[in-house]
């Protein structure tokens, strides 16, 4: 159970520490015009890549995700025989707090970008590390 609770840390502080970084630099040079270009016009992804930096780093961050989940897969789940349930909880935990977290300490701060961004770290993280889990363990089990 203790290294089941060091990857869900080791999960959770590195997806925090690289949304926040990715998450900074998508909105330093942000007017904004990348969320509202991708609902009123019809923009290839090339476009959208070279143009608007939030696709980019928000893809960065969803590789670094993955990247951090075929390491603790392979380090830490697979050679200490943990099944699904503790998978699942590598998954969900620290995806379900680190979006509560993000959520609360950034409130009072254009609420609706950060309700989006909270979101955002939640799907990112799940869809990220589930795949990553899922393709070690087909690869390796």
């Amino acid at each position: 159970m203790g290294m089941l609770m060091i990857a869900i840390g080791i999960g959770y502080f590195g997806s925090f520490i690289l949304f926040l970084i990715a998450e900074e630099l998508s909105l330093k040079d942000s007017d904004f015009s990348d969320i509202k270009d991708a609902f009123t016009q019809e923009l290839s992804l090339d476009d959208s890549l070279t143009k608007y930096g939030t696709i980019k780093y928000m893809a960065m961050y969803i590789i670094g995700v993955f990247i951090i989940g075929l390491l603790i897969s392979t380090q830490i789940l697979i050679p200490n025989g943990f099944g699904l349930g503790f998978a699942m909880a590598y998954v969900f935990l620290p995806s379900m707090i680190g979006s509560l977290i993000i959520l609360l300490l950034k409130w009072r701060f254009q609420p609706l970008l950060k309700l989006i961004s909270s979101f955002l770290f939640g799907a990112g993280y799940i869809g990220a590390s589930a795949f990553a889990v899922a393709v070690t363990h087909l690869l390796l089990t």
